[in-house]
């Protein structure tokens, strides 16, 4: 089972220096890199860290990655 990433993580994630930010915040910043997500019924979402390394190119294909540091980058 894929570890779950709660609002608050996902708000750390979003902005983590200065103002906590509001959840139309986070949920625009979740689109822009695209990062699935579900609405948590308190306002906020959550996610899983399967879901954020799909966003990020990570861990999919099941094989050896084929991405060189400067594609990360």
């Amino acid at each position: 089972m894929s570890q779950v990433l709660t609002f608050p993580d996902l708000q750390r994630m979003c902005r983590p220096e200065g103002p906590t930010p509001r959840a139309a915040t986070v949920r625009r910043w979740a689109d822009r890199q695209k990062i699935r997500y579900k609405y948590d019924g308190a306002g906020g979402i959550w996610t899983t860290m399967a879901a954020l390394n799909a966003a990020l190119g990570i861990g999919t294909g099941g094989g050896a990655s084929t991405a060189t540091p400067e594609d990360l980058i």
